[in-house]
Parts: structure tokens; sequence; C-alpha cells
């Protein structure tokens, strides 16, 4: 099912700014998750330190949480 997939749909250099982004998103009731330590110790399948630490959200949930994070990032900046 569309919904069941998790996608990414933005990449972090900290967990700080993984963490303040999943709080944007809960904030607008999308579910997110991130692949920190602790769910790497759990799940190694979303170990991938090249690209950095990943936020992901439900396939069906990804077009809006990008126009979110834009929109809140955009605000932040001006």
């Amino acid at each position: 099912m569309k919904e069941d997939k998790l996608v990414a749909v933005k990449y972090y250099d900290t967990v700080v700014k993984a963490e303040v982004d999943a709080d944007v998103l809960k904030r607008n009731d999308i579910k997110c998750i991130y692949n920190d330590d602790t769910l790497v110790g759990v799940f190694p399948i979303f170990d991938d330190k090249e690209r950095g630490i990943e936020l992901m959200v439900f396939e069906k949930d990804l077009e809006r949480a990008k126009q979110i994070l834009e929109e809140y990032h955009r605000a932040a900046t001006e």
C-alpha cells in the first residue's frame, strides 16, 4: 500500500536539524521518522552514512511534507 511505504523527504548533516523538521511535520499531522543512531541500531537497513540523516514520511504524505518544510524554511529566512 502506498501509505505503508516510507520515503525520504530530506537529508541532514545533524540530528538537531532533522529533529526540528520532524517537529514541524508532526505539528502539521504528518507522521515521520528519522534514522538516528537508535533507529540504525534496531534496523541496520536505515544506515546510510553517505547521504546523512534521512527524514522519512509515508509516501502518501511526501508532496505535502515537502511543501510544509519549504514554507517553514522560507518563513524562517525572511
